[in-house]
């Protein structure tokens, strides 16, 4: 093997599969060049991490809030100094230019700030104790156990964070399951958050996902799930569950909408904003923009000043310090992208490249695509109603609000929105007509993120929620102790 060889964490140390089978991790942006390999675990892997994870519990539950917190904000603390090596296996393996694998490995220190700067807050929330004449009364929020967290290749870290930060102030021991594609960040992140925590608090197990992740799902000391990837594997998930009768939070992706007003003022910040939105991680992100909705009496305009926009995007080697735009994370990922390119184009609907390629004569070795814009494009083909999940924006027009919000919840999906005027008052009336379980107003993407606030989403974009007081709150379940003696 060349490139970074990694081994999974459980129990506090490092150890091989116990098959002692290996998966090659491949470089998107140079696919014959390997980035590393990692343990190809099994079911016997999940089954000693679970067993770590339950052992470590109860002690872990047993501190007090305030020990908790102190061991996790170390852990972020260890996180936000991790030495340049972390984001760099990230981009290799996942492709994202190293600005973006960079802050992945920042976001969980931020995500976790809004509980660790609200501790007595979150004491409260946990043990409320009420008392009168008729005695005492107190609801706890105690710890589910032990969760499992599984996480995609796009945003891994980050992603890991929302769940693990809370899961652990809650009370709770930890068993990561990352993707196959982007397990060498996940595992680089675990050496400096490991060295922070307890044995046991947190395992991660790699390999692949249908054999990992479905034992974690299905494993009977396994309290919850919290999994964020493709609504395929997630209701693999979600039924072996079911099965048990075990609970789960789900983020199962977004067709996020974008909708321009006619009042919008369509100058170059505007544009600067929906292309950060748009084109971040290649597309590759749940909440990013992928159908965008401009009123008719600026469709031109917008699509003209996006393509303009759009040139000054160089594609290539996301260690490159001068790509803006990484390449799609795998070959499965970059033939459905290009598929569905190609059935709309077919169909008659435009589709137009910009930017530049930063190689050209390393093009083919990596799975790269210059930013796109799709216009004239039907509002039932499916690069509008599915997730690209790739650099490609389908713009399309419409005449009235109603026409509007009917086009925006038309799909399946119902994670991010966004909607954009001079006028705030149309623009939260809209909101409260959009199906989604985030609405922003004239702001999209990274930028709009508000650690306080719960995110997930609706309909097939899945259940529960993540970030803020809400989301700890998942990882708990209430228990009412009284001896009140309500008079009858």
């Amino acid at each position: 093997m060349t490139g970074l060889d990694m081994q999974m964490y459980i129990d506090g140390r490092w150890r091989d599969a116990a098959s002692g089978g290996r998966i090659q991790v491949a470089n998107p942006a140079r696919s014959a060049e390997p980035a590393g390999s990692i343990p190809d675990g099994t079911a016997g892997d999940v089954d000693l991490a679970v067993a770590a994870a339950k052992a470590a519990q109860r002690g872990w539950s047993r501190l007090s809030l305030t020990e908790r917190a102190a061991m996790v904000a170390d852990a972020g603390a260890r996180l936000a100094a991790i030495d340049p090596s972390g984001p760099e296996a990230l981009t290799r393996e996942m492709g994202k230019i190293l600005a973006e694998s960079t802050m992945d490995f920042q976001s969980p220190p931020w995500a976790w700030s809004h509980y660790l700067d609200n501790l007595d807050e979150l004491d409260r929330i946990l043990t409320d104790s009420r008392f009168d004449d008729t005695g005492r009364l107190e609801v706890r929020r105690r710890p589910v156990g032990v969760v499992g967290a599984i996480v995609p290749w796009n945003w891994p870290i980050a992603l890991l964070g929302v769940k693990l930060g809370p899961a652990l102030l809650a009370g709770n021991t930890v068993v990561a399951v990352p993707s196959p594609f982007a397990s060498l960040g996940v595992l680089k992140a675990i050496e400096a958050i490991g060295a922070a925590l307890p044995p046991g608090v947190v395992n991660v197990v790699t390999g692949a996902g249908d054999r990992v992740g479905a034992a974690l799902s299905a494993h009977p000391d396994v309290d919850m799930i919290a999994f964020t990837g493709g609504p395929e594997a997630g209701r693999a998930v979600a039924q072996a569950l079911g099965s048990r009768l075990r609970r789960g939070v789900f983020e199962l992706g977004g067709n996020d909408p974008a909708v321009l007003l006619d009042d919008v003022v369509v100058d170059d910040d505007l544009i600067r904003r929906l292309v950060a939105a748009f084109a971040v991680t290649s597309g590759q992100v749940c909440f990013a923009v992928k159908r965008l909705y401009v009123h008719e009496s600026l469709l031109d305009d917008v699509t003209a000043r996006l393509g303009d926009a759009l040139h000054d995007i160089v594609v290539g080697d996301g260690l490159d310090p001068d790509v803006t735009m990484g390449p799609l994370a795998n070959e499965r990922q970059f033939t459905r992208f290009t598929g569905l390119l190609a059935e709309a184009e077919s169909s008659g609907a435009q589709v137009k490249s910009y930017g530049r390629m930063r190689d050209k004569a390393g093009w083919e070795g990596g799975y790269f695509h210059l930013p796109t814009l799709v216009t004239g494009v039907g509002a039932r083909e499916r690069i509008v109603t599915e997730e690209q999940f790739g650099p490609a924006l389908p713009i399309l027009g419409f005449r009235t609000e109603r026409e509007a919000v009917e086009l925006v919840n038309s799909t399946p999906y119902g994670l991010t929105s966004s909607v954009w005027t001079s006028d705030p008052n149309r623009g939260w009336a809209m909101a409260g007509e959009i199906d989604a379980g985030v609405t922003f107003i004239n702001k999209h993407g990274m930028a709009a993120f508000d650690p306080g606030a719960p995110f997930g989403g609706v309909k097939a974009s899945g259940y529960g929620r993540e970030m803020g007081m809400e989301g700890l709150l998942e990882f708990t379940w209430t228990q009412q102790i009284s001896d009140r003696q309500i008079p009858g």
